[in-house]
């Protein structure tokens, strides 16, 4: 009996995740299409444009909301119902507040500074991060709710709409202006649809939420909310330096500084997949056992990420070459520049000091971060242009992670030259780097761009077979010892 039920709920939670995860996965591969999409249909100077009306709107949204969506699912779960409901209510009315400010300061800012290409312009922009910020709570409280089928059929359907809209009004030749109305369009959907669904909850409650409560929430919301604030500048940042210096090049950048998406996903998947093991063990004061079930799973993600990294940098003059119009080839370059940060990230570092519960050091990473970012980058744009700039963002990523990994030397009370498994790392690196020359040199057989593009792919999809299949008992036995496998 207490089989099948074990397999009921693990078939409902199965079912559960899949929703969120389908929801998320169309939202964000939206956002990526809808850049794609511009490129071809917007005429050179029209994409520089609306690539930085862009960066502003995401950027926006996502320092206004200070994390406070998470706190509906992390915070909200620990008060009794009639306090959740009264500061789910105050929360929303609050980013309402925060959303109409930052609308105000873009308005302004694009008046008096020149930032955007018109004031009209920045003044729609305004209007659709004021429109969205209050609905960034939307999905945590439909998940809050036990409704996490809905709450990834919202994700899906706002990702459809607004790339339906954006991408719609590009094919129909309105231009920038119809683009960024477009994206107003998809908030104004995206808020009336939060309202049907919530204005009964935040018109009944939100006079009732206690002062102090909110302040809690926002305590505890905020360390997250910095880093999260500063992690999406440092990815803007670079694009808003290009702005300030070679305005008429933010298009071509933008291309080139886009993050290959599983390497940003597989990170945070190698984080979660241990961090139970290492929360148990820290707990118990074993930090030798942490590291070790750390340690092994970095290891594993080393040689997908140094496969994808590099297969992404020999391949990327064939994709660009073959889905970009000449205008953007320059960008191939600081494209294969800026993937190989990708090299570093075989698994999410803050992982580690969450799990010992050391959150203020994750937002001091992030500080650093973008404090080199800005420094580093900045020198690189001014001695070497776009080039310069990427190299300077590379380095910027380096200093970081050194850093970071400083942190885990306090953690695991071990040296740096112990800290990260650099052997297998550099080995993973160096393979596949020959398996790069091996890739370049039988695709130079041929002039036809597909059929290089086909032989490269085959050639890394070889060697990556070989290469599994020769140590995956090895690494499976030694996860199973850990207990990692079965969590």
């Amino acid at each position: 009996m207490n089989s099948q039920a074990s397999s009921v709920t693990d078939s409902s939670t199965g079912k559960k995740t899949l929703w969120l995860v389908v929801g998320q996965s169309i939202l964000r591969s939206g956002q990526i299409g809808i850049a794609l999409f511009l490129v071809k249909f917007l005429a050179p100077s029209e994409w520089n444009s609306v690539a930085l009306s862009l960066t502003v709107y995401l950027a926006a949204v996502t320092v206004g909301s200070f994390n406070l969506e998470h706190s509906v699912l992390f915070f909200l779960p620990s008060l009794q119902q009639h306090e959740a409901d009264a500061l789910f209510a105050r929360t929303a009315v609050s980013l309402s507040a925060v959303g109409g400010g930052i609308g105000l300061v873009i308005v302004a800012v694009t008046r008096w500074g020149g930032f955007l290409s018109s004031s009209g312009i920045g003044a729609l922009v305004a209007l659709a991060v004021a429109l969205e910020i209050p609905t960034v709570i939307a999905g945590p409280a439909l998940i809050a709710k036990g409704r996490e089928r809905a709450a990834g059929m919202w994700d899906a359907a706002h990702g459809t709409i607004q790339l339906v809209l954006v991408v719609g009004a590009a094919m129909l030749s309105l231009g920038e202006h119809g683009v960024i109305t477009g994206l107003v369009i998809a908030s104004i959907v995206r808020c009336a649809s939060f309202l049907a669904l919530f204005s009964s909850d935040i018109l009944g409650h939100w006079r009732k939420a206690d002062g102090q409560l909110f302040r809690r929430q926002l305590l505890f919301c905020a360390p997250l909310g910095v880093a999260l604030a500063t992690g999406v500048l440092t990815r803007t940042i670079d694009k808003w330096l290009v702005a300030w210096k070679l305005p008429a090049r933010v298009g071509v950048y933008a291309i080139a500084a886009q993050e290959v998406p599983i390497l940003a996903v597989l990170p945070y998947a190698s984080g979660a997949a241990i961090a139970v093991v290492m929360v148990k063990h820290f707990a118990n004061g074993d930090h030798e056992s942490s590291f070790a079930a750390w340690t092994e799973q970095v290891k594993r993600m080393c040689r997908p990420v140094a496969a994808l990294t590099i297969l992404m940098v020999v391949i990327s003059p064939q994709v660009f070459k073959l889905s970009l119009a000449p205008t953007y080839q320059e960008s191939v370059l600081p494209f294969q520049i800026f993937t190989l940060i990708g090299l570093h990230r075989v698994t999410e570092y803050g992982a580690v000091l969450r799990a010992v519960g050391r959150t203020r050091e994750i937002v001091v990473s992030s500080i650093l971060l973008f404090v080199f970012n800005v420094v580093f980058a900045g020198m690189g744009l001014a001695l070497h242009g776009l080039v310069g700039l990427t190299m300077g963002s590379v380095f910027a990523f380096a200093c970081a992670w050194i850093w970071m990994l400083n942190r885990l030397t306090t953690v695991f009370h071990m040296p740096l030259s112990r800290v990260f498994p650099w052997k297998v790392w550099a080995l993973n690196i160096g393979s596949f780097t020959l398996v790069a020359i091996v890739a370049e040199l039988a695709a130079s057989a041929t002039t036809n761009s597909i059929t290089q593009l086909f032989v490269k792919c085959l050639v890394f999809g070889g060697a990556y077979l070989v290469l599994s299949t020769y140590n995956s008992d090895r690494s499976n036995d030694t996860l199973e010892m850990l207990g990692v496998v079965n969590v």
